[in-house]
Formats: structure tokens, C-alpha cells, sequence
């Protein structure tokens, strides 16, 4: 037996917040990154955080993207330096990248997919693409027609 410290209600609790969000295109700022070894200590990948922005539905939630810049993977770098590109020019950053801060805090629209649960994991949110935060209405369909029809 355990006494806990003071009385849980269950009821004043909110639902996980790591839940993921649902599907589509959000603004979000880069808030957090760092170069990672991989698990098997031949790799280096960017892990990114991105907080949805605060006039978005799921203002402040986090999402998470690992990019592989090292990897025995050619596929799986390729896809990380691809994404890197399309980071930058989201940004607006031109030139050599030396330093992952410059990506920081700067809005952009990132499109966000569920990735499904599996016996040794919950559904959680994968980044599918980026793209320059001027986009998002085009992006989500909301862009205006240029027509009267």
C-alpha cells in the first residue's frame, strides 16, 4: 500500500497531454534542437522540437522530428538533408547552415501526420513536410479564389 501525498480526483485531471494532435498543416516555430548520436553510436541526427503557434488550435503542444544527418541509412540522409532544405527555405535562411539555432523561432507551416500505435508504442505525431508560414491558407485549402466562381 502507498498514501499518496495528497488526494488525486481523477476528474481534475486533463486527458494525456502527449496525445497526438490531429492531421493537417499548423504553424510552429522551431524551439529546440540538438545534434544526438544514434543508438547504435555510428549516426548523428537533429533532434527538433516545434511548439504550435499560440493562434492555432493546439496552441503551445509539442512536436517532435528527428532528422538522420549520419546514418548507415543513404535513404534515411537523404530524406534529413531534403527536409533540412526545405527547413531553410521555409525560414528564409540562404547560405551555409553551421549553426541549427538560426532556424529557431521563426514561424512556419508544418504539416503533421498520425502515426499509428503499435504493441510497443502509443500513436504519436510524425512532421511529413515544411513549408513557409505565408503558405498556410493555401496549404490547409482556405486560400481565396481568385474568381467570382
Amino acid at each position: 500500500m502507498a498514501i499518496l501525498p495528497s488526494v488525486f480526483i481523477p476528474e481534475e485531471t486533463d486527458e494525456n497531454p502527449f496525445a497526438p494532435i490531429e492531421a493537417g498543416w499548423y504553424l510552429m516555430d522551431i524551439v529546440k534542437s540538438e545534434v544526438k548520436t544514434t543508438k547504435d553510436k555510428k549516426g548523428k541526427y537533429i533532434a527538433l522540437t516545434l511548439k504550435v503557434d499560440p493562434d492555432e488550435p493546439n496552441a503551445g503542444y509539442s512536436v517532435y522530428a528527428n532528422l538522420n544527418i549520419i546514418n548507415k541509412n543513404d535513404i534515411a540522409v537523404k530524406i534529413a538533408r531534403a527536409d533540412l532544405k526545405a527547413i531553410c527555405t521555409s525560414v528564409g535562411h540562404e547560405g551555409e547552415l553551421e549553426d541549427t539555432q538560426d532556424l529557431h523561432n521563426i514561424t512556419i507551416a508544418i504539416k503533421v501526420n498520425i502515426k499509428p500505435e503499435t504493441p510497443q508504442w502509443p500513436a504519436k505525431n510524425e512532421v511529413k513536410a515544411y513549408r513557409a508560414a505565408s503558405m498556410i491558407d493555401e496549404l490547409r485549402g482556405d486560400a481565396p479564389s481568385d474568381g467570382p466562381f
